[in-house]
């Protein structure tokens, strides 16, 4: 349980200290208060990434910031300063590297920037399944880590003047960490897709499916004989043309593919539905995350904020911001407030 946060030079804080509630803690007050700011140090202990760039963050005039959790009864300190990156101790004594730290204190969020997540780049699709896989499977963050930065290389090689055929000596390890996260994101999308379905019936009747799509087929040969056709290609253009770089999740809604055909009520639904079923998969695998939910009640008509009400009660504490008390307190009844003032 997370029992207090202390942040330093983060954001709009010199310094904040909040204690926690057992079951979580709301932030009330009017935009432009601090709120959110509170979540997105929540999330930058949890997953070491907060909602924006690490130089943004740090309070303007400071050279760093730090928090400091209070999570059951040890102390969780994570230090970012310009110029030479995050650190992190825990109890004092520093982890490294910093990948070992993630999973430990699951989270999901939803945030008004998730309702672009169905008309979205397919980047921002397979960033929130690389969160949502590193927290469950610690060799996922590894794999994915290994392939980046073969590709970044192999990349380099094709973008210069005279393409190097050392690009393809980079190409053994793109080809065993690419089907690692390509196996483990189709497994996620079958996973996923049945409790999508389940969730979604508290909304629609509508059919709902959820896809992942190759760029290559997850077999060494496969990727092998697609290297071999558009060698000349990727020549021309100067980059990898296959992997799961360029993969993408489709959301099926009666069929068709959801972006660019559900209503604006389908999709908010389709998220909902989607934020159940990441806990629930959480859940199966062992863990228990806090649900850190971001100004959402200007975004979400009663009734789906009443399905987020109950959603809440699967998370092992909740953590949301709002500007309406009243609502904080019919929704979620169980969380303490805070109030904040601009």
């Amino acid at each position: 349980m997370l029992r207090a946060i202390e942040l330093h030079n983060f954001r709009c804080y010199e310094i904040g200290r909040f204690y926690l509630g057992e079951k979580g803690t709301a932030w009330v007050g009017p935009n432009a208060s601090g709120k959110t700011s509170v979540l997105e140090g929540l999330q930058k202990v949890a997953l070491l990434r907060g909602f924006g760039k690490d130089g943004e963050i740090v309070r303007w005039g400071a050279s760093q910031y730090r928090l400091r959790a209070l999570w059951h009864n040890s102390v969780v300190e994570v230090v970012y300063e310009l110029g030479k990156g995050t650190r992190l101790f825990w109890d004092g004594e520093p982890i490294y590297p910093l990948s070992q730290w993630i999973g430990r204190l699951p989270v999901v969020s939803l945030r008004p920037g998730d309702l672009n997540w169905i008309e979205g780049r397919a980047a921002e699709r397979r960033q929130w399944a690389d969160r949502l896989l590193s927290q469950a499977y610690p060799e996922y963050l590894s794999a994915l880590s290994q392939y980046q930065r073969a590709l970044e290389q192999r990349n380099a090689l094709l973008a210069r003047a005279d393409p190097s055929p050392q690009t393809e000596l980079w190409e053994p390890i793109l080809i065993r960490e690419g089907i690692f996260i390509q196996t483990l994101r189709y497994e996620l999308s079958k996973r996923l897709s049945e409790s999508l379905q389940k969730f979604y019936a508290h909304f629609g009747k509508e059919p709902v499916q959820l896809t992942y799509k190759f760029s290559v087929e997850p077999l060494k040969e496969t990727w092998e004989r697609a290297w071999k056709r558009l060698r000349k290609d990727e020549y021309r253009l100067k980059r990898t043309l296959i992997g799961p770089h360029l993969e993408d999740f489709i959301v099926l809604l009666s069929g068709q593919p959801a972006r660019g055909y559900a209503s604006e009520g389908q999709k908010k639904s389709l998220l909902l539905a989607l934020k159940w079923a990441e806990v629930a998969h959480l859940h199966q695998k062992g863990y228990h995350p806090i649900l850190l939910l971001d100004d959402i009640g200007e975004k979400l008509d009663l009734y789906r904020l009443r399905a987020v009400g109950h959603l809440s009660r699967l998370a092992s504490q909740t953590f949301l911001t709002d500007t309406d008390e009243r609502r904080i307190r019919d929704i979620f009844p169980e969380v303490e407030i805070i109030h904040t003032c601009s």
